[in-house]
């Protein structure tokens, strides 16, 4: 059995998380290169989400992915999604225009420490181990130390990671529904719908952010050359690429791992950040982010709960509050108290049992 379970994760697990770290590694590079030629991030993300859907389009209509045709009711349950993905990639694109990468993988990677709880709360897993909470720990001493040491931080105070802070809460609110909205809509193609699902849903809000933040009004400002036109076919290629290796590793794993995944990744991120140009961090800010990146690397995933949550009795007048799950005992066997539980029929919250292996 284990070697069944060992074979698939090389086979299905291991090869989508390749994927998207490979993709993931090179879109952030990308996109801070595409905003420094064309400083306008929501239409640059606009142009992106364009893509991709004349991507899917075209492909879809040659017969060679298959995607989900847009429905209400499937838009109804993306829309929490759809919105908060606007403004995490918003917020995103605003920070690499003022602030360097660097700074915005530190904030990445405290968000473990998040989706953890998230994770607990709301997916059915356990909490983290003890070595886990430590590695989340020294996530959160790297990040502090990274902050003292940025510039940013020096000159501006906190007003300079508003941006960067939006961003955390946004990402981590869409790592943990993205992976409830996997649990509750069911495709035919559940990756490539994802992917047209959440491109079609957001291209409309983040076009609004590009007039209301009047940036689509100095779009007539940007003078594309070559270098600006190669830069943002370049962040549209690895937004295709990031879109379906994303949501495919998400079917694939726990919120909290592909959260980690997408911060250990930024290791080749600094790499390649380093190595195009000069917009980095300092020596000392690079040494804080690596022990942030070491540190996520020793994370392990915790394990999904063994029982659904809460249960509500239907054999009284009145329904059990929701909370934690206690115990089910069959009629006639003794509980954790050593009482023979007593007969009663089970009506299980189907929204509680969201990734824990429950059968309904």
């Amino acid at each position: 059995m284990k070697d069944g379970r060992v074979l698939e994760m090389f086979h299905g697990v291991m090869p989508s998380m390749v994927y998207y770290a490979a993709s993931s590694s090179c879109m952030l590079v990308l996109n801070k290169v595409a905003v420094h030629h064309v400083p306008l991030p929501s239409c640059v993300l606009g142009v992106q989400f364009a893509m991709t859907l004349t991507y899917i389009a075209v492909f879809r209509s040659a017969g060679y992915l298959v995607a989900d045709s847009l429905d209400y009711k499937r838009m109804k349950t993306f829309a929490p999604y759809a919105m908060s993905f606007v403004l995490s990639v918003y917020c995103n694109g605003k920070v690499l225009q003022f602030l360097n990468v660097e700074t915005l993988i530190v904030f990445r990677s405290c968000g473990p420490i998040i989706v953890s709880v998230l994770d607990w709360m709301y997916l059915g897993r356990e909490l983290p181990n003890k070595r886990s909470i430590l590695a989340l720990f020294v996530v959160l001493v790297g990040a502090v130390g990274y902050v003292m040491a940025d510039s940013e931080f020096q000159m501006h105070g906190a007003i300079a990671y508003g941006w960067v802070v939006v961003y955390l809460a946004c990402n981590c609110f869409e790592m943990t529904y993205g992976k409830v909205v996997l649990s509750r809509v069911k495709f035919e193609a559940p990756v490539w719908g994802s992917v047209l699902y959440t491109n079609a849903m957001a291209i409309g809000p983040m076009l609004l952010l590009a007039i209301v933040s009047g940036e689509a009004a100095r779009l007539q400002d940007v003078t594309f050359d070559a270098s600006s036109v190669r830069a943002l076919l370049l962040s549209c290629s690895a937004g295709i690429a990031i879109s379906w290796a994303g949501w495919n590793c998400r079917s694939l794993t726990s919120a909290t791992t592909y959260t980690l995944l997408g911060v250990v990744c930024k290791f080749f991120s600094v790499i390649l950040n380093v190595m195009i140009w000069d917009k980095h961090a300092s020596p000392v800010g690079i040494s804080w982010l690596i022990v942030c990146l070491v540190a996520s690397a020793a994370y392990r995933q915790a394990p999904l709960r063994k029982q659904c949550e809460p249960p509500i009795r239907s054999d009284s007048n009145r329904s059990a509050p929701r909370g934690r799950c206690e115990e089910l005992v069959e009629p006639g066997k003794p509980g954790k108290a050593g009482k023979a539980g007593k007969a009663s029929t089970f009506q299980m919250d189907p929204e509680a049992c969201l990734d824990t292996g429950c059968d309904l």
